[in-house]
């Protein structure tokens, strides 16, 4: 019975993506999971990517909300046609005093205006299961004008029974949902990684090569706290320093993302390990170079960087 219900669901997204690519006068509004992974409904942070590509030969002109609810929301529906309600931040925003500010945006032909959204900030889900997620487009913003809208091609979510603790406190690989395994990397390679993780925002590859417990001790008032706490206390105070990093409410500069880096240098020995990159930092006006020296040890086979340096930053 399952497998009869998936095969219809896939064979209505067929024929539904067939006349999406048919409609809109040319203008084409479409969502994707944005680095997708492995779902839980006690860790629901789905990211969403939109984008609005002009496929006519016409300039296509709507108004870009500062509040994205106003431009948009999501239909979450269960296989069997249930509508999830709307997320309470959905509801807050729409529903505020507040005005509505915008700016006029153009699309010429061949252009495209994209943006991320947390789909957990428009639906409310609260059991897990199977959904299909569709996007509505207002270009003439919702407060404004309900009936003009896009309608984007759908997507199958599938969100997994919530991690018991025990297995949260594991490492998740986020594209099988497997424990993560570390690798015998060289230095230079743990830096690779670790930086390419948070620049994909993959919170458990960054924490994967980092020595949280000698990160925290960097800082002398932290440090003097965790020596007086007993053991389980400086677990919690180590668990409570990994949470404060993905809230990004300290340890700034290693959490900055860069558009690109470079390995400049590499020293270790048996033990200890020194790597030199480059970070660079896109800005409007000017990009950012920034010099990160990282150390690292070796620790039951494996390099692990346990503390950090930013040097002088200069710009182009």
């Amino acid at each position: 019975m399952k497998k009869i219900l998936m095969l219809t669901i896939l064979f209505c997204l067929f024929i539904q993506a067939f006349l999406f690519s048919q409609n809109s006068n040319g203008v084409e509004f479409s969502i994707s999971f944005f680095n997708k992974r492995i779902y839980y409904l006690n860790q629901t942070e789905i990211e969403i990517k939109i984008q609005i590509m002009n496929k006519s030969s016409q300039t296509y002109q709507f108004k870009d909300s500062s509040s994205p609810f106003f431009n948009l929301d999501f239909e979450v529906m269960t296989p069997t046609n249930l509508k999830l309600d709307h997320a309470e931040k959905f509801i807050i925003e729409r529903n505020s005093n507040q005005p509505v500010f915008y700016k006029d945006m153009s699309l010429e032909p061949g252009e495209e205006y994209g943006f991320k959204v947390l789909l957990t900030d428009y639906a409310e889900f609260s059991e897990a299961g199977m959904y299909v997620v569709q996007g509505l487009f207002y270009p003439q913003l919702a407060s404004m004008n309900m009936n003009e809208r896009l309608v984007s091609n759908k997507l199958i979510l599938h969100i997994r029974p919530p991690l018991m603790l025990k297995e949260m406190e594991q490492v998740i690989e986020p594209d099988t949902g497997n424990p993560l395994q570390r690798s015998e990397l060289s230095p230079d390679r743990v830096v690779e990684y670790t930086i390419n993780a948070r620049q994909r925002s993959q919170w458990e590859k960054f924490f994967l090569y980092l020595d949280l417990e000698k990160l925290l001790l960097k800082n002398p008032v932290r440090s003097s706290q965790f020596r007086q706490k007993s053991l389980a206390e400086r677990e919690a105070m180590i668990k409570q320093f990994r949470l404060e990093l993905m809230e990004e409410k300290i340890e700034k500069e290693i959490l900055q993302i860069p558009q690109q880096f470079r390995i400049l240098q590499t020293q270790y020995t048996p033990r200890q390990g020194t790597v030199v990159a480059e970070l660079r930092f896109e800005y409007d006006d000017y990009t950012a170079i920034k010099p990160y020296t990282y150390y690292l040890e070796y620790q039951d086979k494996y390099w692990i960087i346990v503390d950090y340096d930013v040097g002088a930053m200069r710009t182009e």
